[in-house]
Formats: structure tokens, sequence, C-alpha cells
């Protein structure tokens, strides 16, 4: 049993992440934003402590430290979309919502009693950018937006402190994760509620790639991760190194949920295709990790999870 303490576990990443951490049986405490819903981990909330606070707040963040005494701490908060301002004022908000609230939990993890012995940070291939492609953890990054850039400024200022913290810190760049209980504000959720309510999908990009992980794959790989921290260094890629096309994965959905293929449109893109994919090679050869779910299969079982979900009370649904 190992003593975890996990931020963000309100979200899809950080809740599938706290079930796999209670499925092998670890004692697991969470950190949520006094505001935050614990909808997504409705079934399991007897089986968790939850500490209310936001990480800037440095005596409650401190004292949650001291109560928990975790052994490995997984941060998987962060902000994804800042919209776009004239005055820039998306830059500060991203510095505030994405990197002030690290550093505020590096230092109390640092200076704790007992510092745990692994920091593990979910971070994106969005942090690349506009770079080429396969991505490598030793490429020169070229963020395109407030969140790729406050990010990556996460990453290297947790890289750039790791000779002075008292365990390993590793950022793990995820590729773009998706499974059971996504938000709809993303692509395949979308899709598949857009098919379910039969309503009309123009897909802007057909031709643009992307590389898509399942939620199953990155939580076990963020849990080896936290057992070797070392092995991998300060930041590796968890990726599976293939990109579909976006047509690929809308036409799938649609086969998958037997939906009028009438209400798809494509927009006709003379541009050349953006792709978003990782190279996984690091983690591969550090830890012996590899993508298990393919595609097909991942989007098969979201469907199905969506299905089952739609007919069961709340408190009743699992993210996995």
């Amino acid at each position: 049993m190992t003593r975890v303490l996990i931020t963000g576990a309100t979200g899809f990443i950080g809740s599938h992440l706290a079930r796999a951490c209670l499925a092998r049986g670890d004692e697991v405490s969470i950190v949520a934003r006094p505001q935050s819903s614990l909808a997504r981990l409705a079934d399991v909330s007897t089986q968790i402590t939850v500490h209310r606070l936001t990480l800037t707040d440095t005596a409650k963040l401190r004292d949650c430290l001291a109560d928990t005494c975790p052994e490995v701490i997984f941060h998987a908060g962060a902000q994804t979309r800042f919209t776009e301002e004239k005055d820039l004022t998306d830059l500060s908000d991203s510095v505030n919502a994405n990197l002030n609230g690290l550093i505020a939990l590096l230092s109390a993890a640092a200076t704790s009693a007992q510092p745990p012995r692994a920091f593990v940070r979910t971070g994106s291939i969005a942090e690349y950018g506009d770079i080429e492609t396969p991505y490598i953890e030793t490429a020169r990054e070229a963020p395109r937006n407030a969140y790729g850039a406050s990010v990556l400024a996460g990453t290297q200022f947790m890289a750039m402190a790791g000779p002075r913290l008292p365990f390993q810190a590793v950022t793990a760049r995820l590729a773009l994760t998706y499974g059971p209980d996504q938000s709809r504000d993303f692509l395949i959720p979308h899709l598949i509620d857009s098919f379910l309510n039969g309503r009309p999908i123009t897909i802007q990009r057909p031709h643009d790639r992307r590389d898509l992980i399942h939620i199953d794959d990155v939580t076990r790989g963020l849990l080896m991760i936290a057992e070797n921290p070392k092995a991998v260094g300060p930041v590796v890629n968890l990726c599976t190194g293939q990109a579909e096309t976006m047509r690929y994965v809308t036409q799938t959905l649609a086969v998958l949920m037997d939906a009028d293929h009438d209400l798809l449109s494509y927009s006709d893109i003379s541009d050349p295709a953006v792709v978003l994919a990782g190279n996984p090679t690091r983690i591969h050869a550090a830890l012996g990790w590899s993508p298990k779910t393919p595609l097909y299969e991942g989007l098969e079982r979201t469907v199905q999870w969506v299905r089952q979900s739609a007919t069961q009370p709340i408190k009743q649904r699992q993210g996995t």
C-alpha cells in the first residue's frame, strides 16, 4: 500500500488515476478546490480523503501534507483552455492557473517533515507546439498558445529545481487522452454526444492527425513512472506514437454508433495537415511501457460506457 495524494482528482484524468490507485490498494487522498464537484468520484467517495483547498493557500496546503504524509504526489490539476484576449490577460491567467500552484506544491512537498519519494506531474504534448514530429523529449519547444506555454514553463521550472528537491520529480507529457467520463468540451465525447442526439457535425480539419491515447494506458504509465521516476528523467512522453486522421476517428465513431452518415460533413481545407504525435521510445526503453488499447477498441469502450451510463444513476457510474 502506498500513501498517495492527487491534485486534479475531480477531473477526467485525475479521477481515473484515483480509481487506479484504489484498485491496487493505495491509501488515496485528494486535493479539490472548494468549488469543485466530486461527481466523477461519487462511487468511491467513501474510500478517499478529500482536502478542500487551493494550492496557493500555503498554510492549508502544508497542513494537508502533514496530515497525509504522501509517499507519492500526482499533480494532475491544470486549466487547459484560455481565451485569447487583446490585452494578453490570458497569459497571466495561464501562469496563475498552471504555474503558481505547481510551485506552491513543490515548495510545500520539499519542506514537509516527510517529503514524498516521487512527484509525478501531468504535462502535455501541447508543450511542443510548432516543431517537427514525432516529438522527442530533447526537442526545442514552440508552444502555440497560453496553455502550452504555461505547462511548458512548469516543466522547465520543475526540471531546473530537480537537483534541489528531496524527491524525484517527473513531468509526463501526455498525448491527447480520451475515454469514459471526459468532458463534452473535448472532441471525442462531443462527437459521441452529437451522434447520440442526431445533431449534424462538420469536421473543420479532417486531414489533421492526432496521437490519441486511452485513459487506461495513461494511468498505467503514470503509476509505472511513480514506481521508478529516476529511470525516465525529468521529462518523458506518455503517448502511442501513432496519429490517425480526424476523418478516421469521426467515421469510426459513426460506425460504432450506427449513426446516420448524412449527419457528417467535412470542410474542404487545402492547408497542410497539422500533426500532433509524440515518440514513446524513452518510456518504453526505461520502463517497458507501451500502449495496450488500440484506438478502435478504446473508442468502442468509450461509446459503450456512454450508453451504459445514460441508464444508470450517477452514484453507480464508474470512469474505468
